[in-house]
């Protein structure tokens, strides 16, 4: 496959310059120089493969002019379309070698239920909150009446079951003794450990008393119990996960909502254990398995693989039902893809920062994934632009203000998604220019067309007497959020690029570089200032 000779920094850092002269012009009403986005015609390079996303043609100093209308700057780069064909966009760029890893993820349509099979009778986490939350009612008797109530239950005599409650707290105080022994295997411990969850829970009897009044010195073992509890279910439910194949239904969106649930769980139960390799259990003396660890780690990795190759087949399924992006935005299949393409790029970036590790594969798959769903956002701006031109009310009657700040919050989502990815791994900028020479031209694009949608809103806005109590009736108040909506995404582009070291201290910044960074900077104070001038109002 063929790339320019540019690096991705080269990219980025053209991105940015771009972006940022967009909104200056824009928001600024041309209080900068037009020079600063005079890139000689070196913005973006078609790549000579088909093999890549089709990227927009190279804007220059003459088609942005400081003056102009950016709905008329708009109109003039309709022919230069980002997309000509969903096959050539989504399929081919999604098709990469998928033979690197054994993947987790099961072809046999299956209940997701099955994400949450227990592997034991019973976690000794739940019976351990169950022993904590015993007497939550606000009736707790005292622990005299409490044994009488008891008695009466097991229809034994008072002194008898007085006898009988006291071995049992000989008992646990003896296991809880040789529980805190130092050196013991996990397989002492979880003995150990079930064992006096075993003997607390038989104490608690019906869970109307607090087990701090049925067993006094419960309070001064409860933190270690506590992390020995979560140690125990941890390691053997990673256990039982690194055999698991997770079943795939012929609901993808449904799939990954399985996905995620079994992420939280999970998430809630470790901690930051697998991203510290450990360090938390080694720090309470607590046996480590390297070997579970890293197993675990890669087990959820590859779980990221399994999603991307069905992320894959929904897009080859989607190409085989439309032409085009355009096509694609007006079905309800569009919709449902662009879901499962927010929802599983949410997936691999927190499964991702859970272990503490990606891949450059993913890196590349899911900055296709972004450029797929800026694509579609662009479109579907564009679309807004059209419709808002031809009739000056639909504006106001379609609500455009939110739906334009719904795409670009769906756009923010992604590109944090894509910016955790980058902050876990060093991408390989000679594998990489290509995807990222294609998500820096549809980021351009999609610029344009958020700014067209802005100054059109504005000028077909109605003039309106603003309700007290009701500061969304403000005549600029939707002006305002779409803008505060821009430059946020603009943040985000900014934060890519500074994650690719196109304005830190580890390359050489030019003053330009310095310069359009102060300029963001500008804008946002700008912004704010404006925003907080209109709510004193």
């Amino acid at each position: 496959m063929y790339y320019s000779s540019r690096s991705d920094q080269d990219a980025w850092t053209a991105c940015v310059r771009v972006i940022l002269g967009l909104l200056e012009d824009s928001l600024l009403n041309g209080s900068t120089p037009s020079s600063k986005i005079n890139l000689e015609g070196t913005w973006l390079q078609s790549n000579a493969s088909t093999e890549t996303l089709s990227a927009p043609a190279s804007p220059t100093a003459q088609s942005v002019k400081r003056k102009r209308s950016f709905s008329d700057y708009e109109q003039d780069r309709k022919l230069q379309k980002i997309s000509s064909n969903l096959a050539n966009d989504i399929a081919r760029s999604l098709s990469m070698s998928m033979d690197d890893v054994d993947m987790p993820f099961s072809p046999q349509p299956q209940p997701l239920s099955d994400f949450h099979t227990k592997p034991q009778e019973e976690y000794p986490v739940p019976t351990l909150r169950r022993i904590s939350l015993s007497g939550s009612s606000t009736n707790n008797p005292s622990i005299e009446q409490w044994l009488d109530i008891q008695a009466h239950r097991h229809q034994m005599n008072i002194v008898d079951y007085k006898q009988l409650f006291q071995e049992k707290q000989a008992m646990l105080r003896d296991e809880i003794d040789l529980l805190q022994q130092p050196d013991h295997s996990f397989e002492s411990i979880r003995e150990h450990l079930t064992r006096v969850l075993r003997l607390a829970d038989e104490l608690s009897e019906d869970h109307s008393l607090s087990f701090n009044k049925i067993f006094p010195e419960w309070s001064l073992y409860e933190t270690r119990i506590n992390q020995l509890a979560s140690y125990v279910q941890s390691v053997e439910d990673m256990s039982l996960s690194i055999n698991k194949i997770i079943p795939q239904s012929d609901d993808l969106l449904q799939d990954i909502k399985g996905l995620q649930s079994l992420l939280d769980a999970k998430t809630s139960l470790y901690g930051e254990v697998l991203i510290q390799n450990g360090l938390e259990w080694k720090a309470i003396g607590m046996p480590v398995n390297e070997t579970l660890l890293s197993a675990t780690k890669q087990w959820i990795h590859n779980l990221c693989h399994g999603l991307l190759d069905a992320l894959n087949s929904e897009c080859k399924r989607a190409q085989a039902l439309v032409r085009d992006m355009k096509a694609l935005i007006g079905s309800s299949v569009g919709e449902k893809l662009m879901a499962c393409i927010l929802a599983g790029l949410e997936f691999i970036a927190e499964a991702s920062a859970f272990i503490g590790m990606t891949s450059q594969r993913n890196l590349d798959e899911c900055c296709v994934l972004v450029t797929v769903y800026g694509q579609w956002v662009s479109e579907n701006l564009e679309q807004i632009n059209d419709r808002s031109k031809k009739n000056k009310a639909y504006a106001t009657t379609k609500r455009t203000d939110i739906r334009f700040m719904q795409f670009m919050e769906n756009m923010n989502r992604v590109l944090t998604c894509l910016y955790t990815l980058y902050d876990l791994h060093d991408i390989d900028s000679t594998k990489s220019i290509g995807y990222v020479e294609n998500l820096t031209a549809v980021l351009v694009e999609l610029t344009v067309r958020a700014v067209s949608v802005i100054e059109i809103h504005r000028e077909n806005a109605t003039p309106s007497k603003a309700v007290a109590g009701n500061i969304m009736s403000h005549p600029q108040a939707s002006f305002i959020y779409m803008g505060e909506t821009l430059l946020t995404f603009a943040s985000k582009i900014l934060q890519l690029s500074e994650k690719k070291g196109v304005f830190i201290n580890r390359i050489k910044v030019s003053r330009s570089h310095k310069k359009d960074s102060r300029s963001l900077l500008t804008c946002i104070r700008l912004y704010i200032l404006i925003y907080r001038i209109w709510k004193n109002l």
